[in-house]
């Protein structure tokens, strides 16, 4: 096989389809990492609130019920489903109701957490439900509710508390949507998923490496020697690049088969072990 055909089959194929699938699997695995590894002052009831710290955070507690009766939703999304308009909302839009509230954390703290409107996003189970004979997919966050929440932390001056003066006001703790992002609610089984999803893909990560490093160490390696031989002493390319060798038509062919396979069992098994399922809400066009 010529040395072209084999440049592309080693540098353009095995290299960057595996390159990426574990580019691919790494994102994927720091992504749900972050999304299901709770804050160190939010683990348990011995944590310490000296451990919060400012910016983004993981946060488990119960939404505290001080300003609301027990009935009232501090946080309520609707999605309209089957077409139907939801009474008193937007044609096509979700229709969603967030107000202030506070959230006790298993150690005893308080923060305040302030959603921001079009700034929130409930991860959560969605029920069928309906409202004015309309069809609906309906999540709510209740006092006395146990809940994940993510976002950026802050220290912020609290004026419903007395400091000592203008000089040593009181403080609290506030959490609200990021800059670049939304405040997302979780539940258990949702940070469950996300767990169970960063395993996933940490493990993958874990065997696309090892399948790139065995592949250009292994079948590649008389390759790569040729190439390395075949530059100038300047770090250019010598006029013996032409002469290097190619890899034959067997190992280029089990290469691209082995290539193909890894890459598309990740695929699939990623696709079929994927706890979520993707809802579209179709809206309607403007003229």
């Amino acid at each position: 096989m010529g040395f072209v055909a084999s440049l592309l089959i080693v540098y353009g194929v095995a290299g960057v389809v595996l390159g990426v699938a574990f580019a691919i699997a790494i994102g994927r695995w720091l992504h749900h990492q972050r999304r299901s590894q709770v804050a160190a002052c939010a683990r348990s009831p011995s944590a310490s609130p000296d451990a919060m710290r400012e910016g983004f955070a993981l946060l488990r507690g119960e939404v505290g019920a001080d300003d609301a009766a027990p009935d009232d939703a501090v946080i309520a999304v609707e999605i309209p489903g089957g077409g139907q308009a939801v009474p008193g909302a937007t044609p096509g839009a979700w229709h969603t109701r967030a107000r202030a509230f506070s959230l006790r954390l298993p150690s005893g703290a308080a923060v305040r957490v302030e959603p921001a409107s079009g700034r929130l996003t409930l991860d959560t189970t969605f029920v069928p439900a309906s409202r004015g004979g309309a069809f609906v997919y309906r999540s709510e966050v209740r006092p006395g509710d146990a809940i994940y929440i993510a976002g950026s932390v802050r220290r912020e001056i609290d004026p419903s508390a007395a400091g000592k003066g203008y000089r040593d006001a009181a403080q609290a703790w506030v959490l609200r949507a990021p800059a670049h992002g939304n405040l997302c609610v979780s539940s258990d089984t949702v940070i469950a998923h996300h767990a169970r999803r960063a395993r996933f893909h940490r493990a993958w990560a874990v065997a696309l490496g090892a399948a790139l490093t065995a592949l250009h160490l292994g079948l590649f390696r008389a390759f790569h020697a040729n190439v390395l031989g075949a530059l100038g002493p300047a770090g250019g390319v010598g006029v013996g690049v032409g002469a290097a060798g190619g890899i034959g038509i067997g190992p280029a062919a089990l290469a691209l088969f082995f290539v193909g396979a890894v890459a598309l069992a990740y695929r699939t098994l990623a696709e079929q072990t994927s706890p979520w399922t993707e809802l579209r809400v179709e809206r309607p066009r403007t003229a």
